[in-house]
């Protein structure tokens, strides 16, 4: 009897970048404990009243992901710094900032109103 394989190596995202403030973000791959912590986000929403509290916990797990891939080449690594919230808000218009975030957490958000 012939074994049955399955490789999951082949499945590889759509290659996702995101712009922004001049810099470029890999955001395709995204790490299964940020998709975790976004849809235990996603679920806690109900219970969350602040709307400034909400935008924050968007903007951190946002940050994570943009910094999970470290830009390649010596001289990227020492003038690219790890973004931050705050770099975030002093380099963002809100309009841009509020796409950002939406586009980066697109394929997450899909996949949890996907299950419901």
């Amino acid at each position: 009897m012939e074994p049955i394989i399955k490789d999951f190596d082949k499945l590889i995202p759509q290659k996702r970048i995101a712009v922004l403030a001049g810099r470029e973000f890999d955001v395709s791959k995204i790490p299964t404990r940020l998709a975790l912590e976004q849809a235990a986000f996603v679920d806690s929403l109900s219970a969350m009243k602040n709307e400034k509290d909400i935008f924050n916990k968007s903007l951190e797990i946002a940050v994570k992901i943009c910094n999970q891939v470290k830009p390649a080449g010596f001289f990227n690594r020492l003038f690219n710094k790890r973004i931050t919230v705050k770099w975030l808000i002093d380099n963002t218009n809100i309009e841009q900032l509020i796409e950002f975030i939406n586009f980066i957490l697109e394929p997450i958000n899909k996949q949890s109103s996907k299950k419901k």
